[in-house]
């Protein structure tokens, strides 16, 4: 026998509902917590507590769900009808419990349309058998389906419990202001679960943006260090090879040279130790004039003959930072890779350019895939840049065109082999 008793009681319920679930649950897991006294609490036991409290809380509102089902008990109904009811009711519940621990995305799409279709059925089937105060359960509904479906989908349970209160407010003959309690309060929640549920899918969005903001922040990091660890210990290493090797052949004939060779390789390894200590903390910063005189001394103990020319001027240390790069990769390919016995080095500054010219009368480019690699005008590298896969040069561009500069690698007109690093200034 169908009733429209115990309206008023019932609207409070599905309200309160509504307040339950404006705490969603959080789509991601919850980090690690910390103790008053500092300590750390398991990430596991805090994933427990707070679930323990929505529990809490999804209880309290349930409660509201019992008041139509005492008032069928107390209509003294058919046994096998309240058996139902009941059995319905625990269904309804179950489903409810199930999507209130669920964040979107993580249930899939069908499963989701048959718990809210559940749901339905449930709440059609007691309103209309048993009595009006069961259209409560669509308030529950129309806020667990913002938990299950996906956001294109979450509009519709909405509308039809709009459409399906009404109905059967029609056809139990409910009071008006029942009918019109119980519209306003699933649309209200409804409307409020939908502006959550996005709220929490753009935090959502927002959230693995960040993340992947610090990911990619790491990761250029990494690069950043890497290519000043190979141009800093690439040259580095040369010059002690090279100088380990002339101390070799001096010590039988003249050891006081060879002495003087390996007083030089010590001071180098040290000087070497100290950019890359430098580099680490991430304050490294050359400059002209020492890389200028490191690259002297280093074709000077390869037994090649250097012409360095710098012109004298300020200028911004992002700028001198740049070309000093380059004066240090281009006397460590010219000493590693060209086999030359000349190599000159130009600085010069123009009205909006400065730029780093390495020439040597070495093998050139044809020895590219043994050493150096062909580049155009464009700023583009051969990713040849050495002998080991180019992380010099390809460094070296990056540096370049970080300050909208371009690197150019090919022949020399007269022979050999001409590397030129050019970046827009600002003089001081």
């Amino acid at each position: 026998m169908r009733r429209a008793q115990g309206g008023g009681r019932n609207g409070a319920g599905a309200l309160g509902a509504g307040s339950l679930l404006d705490h969603p649950a959080p789509a991601s897991r919850p980090a690690a917590a910390t103790s008053a006294d500092g300590t750390q609490v398991d990430e596991h036991d805090s994933l427990l507590a707070r679930h323990s409290v929505r529990m809490l809380y999804a209880l309290v509102w349930v409660v509201f769900l019992l008041f139509p089902l005492i008032e069928a008990i107390n209509s003294r109904d058919s046994p096998i009808g309240l058996t139902c009811a009941i059995v319905a009711v625990a269904a309804f519940v179950g489903v409810y419990f199930l999507q209130l621990f669920r964040a979107p995305g993580q249930v899939p799409v069908r499963i989701g349309l048959t718990m809210v279709g559940l749901q339905l059925a449930i709440a059609i089937t007691l309103a209309l058998a048993e009595r009006y105060a069961w259209v409560s359960m669509f308030t529950f509904t129309v806020a667990g389906a913002a938990f299950v479906l996906p956001s294109p989908l979450r509009r519709g349970p909405l509308l039809l419990s709009g459409v399906l209160i009404p109905g059967i407010g029609l056809l139990d003959r409910a009071p008006a202001s029942y009918v019109l309690a119980y519209t306003a309060t699933t649309i209200g929640v409804g409307i409020l679960m939908l502006v959550l549920s996005d709220l929490r899918a753009r935090n959502g969005e927002l959230s693995a943006a960040r993340a992947e903001l610090a990911r990619l922040a790491v990761a250029k990091e990494r690069l950043r260090f890497a290519r000043d660890l190979h141009d800093l210990l690439g040259h580095s290493l040369s010059v002690i090879a090279l100088k380990s090797e002339l101390a070799g052949r001096l010590i039988a004939a003249r050891p006081a040279e060879a002495l003087d060779e390996v007083r030089s390789v010590e001071r180098v390894a040290r000087e070497a130790l100290a950019e890359v200590r430098e580099a680490v903390s991430g304050y490294r910063q050359p400059t002209l004039d020492g890389e200028l005189e490191g690259a002297r001394m280093a074709l000077a103990a390869a037994g090649i003959q250097a012409d360095l020319q710098r012109a004298r001027v300020t200028l911004d240390p992002a700028v001198e930072a740049t070309l000093a790069w380059a004066v240090r990769e281009g006397a460590t390919n010219v000493i590693r890779h060209s086999g030359a016995s000349r190599c000159a080095m130009r600085v010069s500054v123009s009205l909006g350019d400065a730029a780093v010219e390495v020439v040597d009368d070495g093998v050139g480019a044809a020895a590219a895939g043994d050493g150096f690699g062909a580049g155009a005008s464009d700023g583009t590298a051969a990713a040849a840049g050495n002998g080991n896969g180019g992380h010099g040069l390809a460094g070296l561009q990056e540096r370049a065109q970080g300050l909208r500069g371009r690197l150019e690698t090919g022949p020399a007109p007269e022979g050999g082999f001409r590397l030129l690093v050019t970046v827009p200034v600002a003089t001081r």
